[in-house]
């Protein structure tokens, strides 16, 4: 028996090219799949799990498209959301969509995402969408409108977690801290774990509102150092709101 290869949906390429259709319904836009910045949950560790947990988070793998004034945000990546947000619930092949509109405000869609059913029932929904508008220039429900710029993945502002592995010496905080207040981020909650068998401390941190930009340029920071011991684990927090 062959087993399928999961890579495209642990590393979110499936989720991203979902996205791109949404966005396209959404925004009245073309498609733009490969504008699309997309990470997937490979990195994910037990300790980015616990941390999140004590924190009051879970990790969700989202799609996420937003339109500003500046364009639109197409991006798939792990995902920090609260415990207390209905989306942090869907688990299993179940899968939701959130849809927030000037009208309506947001609403959860929710339902089987995966098996043969589920997916033979799209595949003859979007056959029959086809058939019955093949005279159209409407395809699927949509009709491609406008090309809007995608916003570059630097230039996004969120919220954002980090997981760090430091040396478990005297100051090293106070470091961790500073590098933050030298690029005037703000921390928002701050947890350290007990040290580990190479006497290192497992350090958790979620931050204000900032720009992925920045955000990378602390992780340079904190990495260059000499009490960093590990790649700085980086996961953006959604709100949801």
């Amino acid at each position: 028996m062959l087993k399928e290869d999961p890579t495209f949906d642990i590393e979110g390429i499936d989720a991203a090219h979902k996205l791109s259709i949404l966005a396209a319904i959404a925004f009245g836009t073309e498609l733009q799949f490969n504008q699309v910045y997309t990470k997937g949950i490979s990195g994910i560790t037990t300790e980015d799990i616990i941390h999140a947990q004590e924190l009051g988070y879970t990790i969700k793998h989202l799609g996420i498209a937003k339109r500003t004034g500046n364009g639109i945000e197409l991006r798939v990546h792990p995902t920090l959301v609260s415990n207390k947000q209905l989306i942090a619930q869907v688990d299993g092949v179940m899968n939701a969509v959130m849809v927030k509109s000037n009208a309506l405000g947001t609403s959860l869609y929710y339902g089987a995402g995966a098996g043969d059913e589920a997916t033979a029932s799209a595949v003859i929904a979007d056959l029959n969408d086809i058939i019955n508008n093949q005279t159209s220039n409407h395809i699927l429900g949509w009709k491609s409108q406008q090309k809007l710029a995608v916003i570059d993945n630097d230039e996004i502002h969120s919220e954002f977690f980090l997981r760090l592995l430091v040396s478990d010496i005297k100051g090293v905080l106070a470091k961790v801290t500073g590098i933050f207040n030298d690029h005037n981020v703000s921390i928002e909650a701050l947890i350290q774990k007990q040290v580990d068998e190479n006497k290192n401390a497992h350090i958790a941190i979620t931050t204000d509102k900032v720009s992925t930009k920045a955000i990378m340029s602390i992780k340079a920071a904190i990495e260059a150092s000499d009490f960093n011991q590990s790649e700085v684990q980086i996961i953006h927090i959604e709100l949801l709101d």
